[in-house]
């Protein structure tokens, strides 16, 4: 919402977010994350809006998923790409403020824990 209607809202609030949404499933032989995650198109394809802020939060015990192997989970893989491409576009590190809590979960409590740093 924040991406599309940056005259109506300034900050973004990225709580365990689902940046792994994609055009086609990624066990399709033709998926390629960086042609099919969602989000991570829809910022590439936009226009940079001056003086939005964004906050992410991940767990690490969000999820298990780990699809590339690399020994991090997909929500943490998924948010820093995201970062990379809102620096790609123009914003600043001061932009962007990103928390990663070792016992973090996809609930509400750790949303909470989070709450006071956003």
């Amino acid at each position: 919402m924040v991406w599309n209607h940056p005259g109506t809202f300034s900050k973004a609030g990225v709580f365990s977010g689902s940046l792994w949404w994609r055009s086609i499933d990624q066990h399709n032989i033709k998926y390629n994350d960086d042609k099919h995650r969602i989000m991570q198109q829809q910022i590439r394809k936009g226009q940079y809006a001056p003086g939005l802020k964004f906050f992410f939060e991940c767990g690490k015990l969000d999820e298990s998923g780990d699809r590339n192997n690399n020994g991090i989970i997909d929500s943490i893989d998924d948010t820093m790409d995201h970062i990379k491409e809102l620096l790609a576009k123009g914003y600043q590190p001061e932009d962007i403020a990103y928390l990663e809590l070792d016992e973090g979960k996809h609930d509400v409590a750790t949303w909470g824990l989070a709450m006071p740093v956003f």
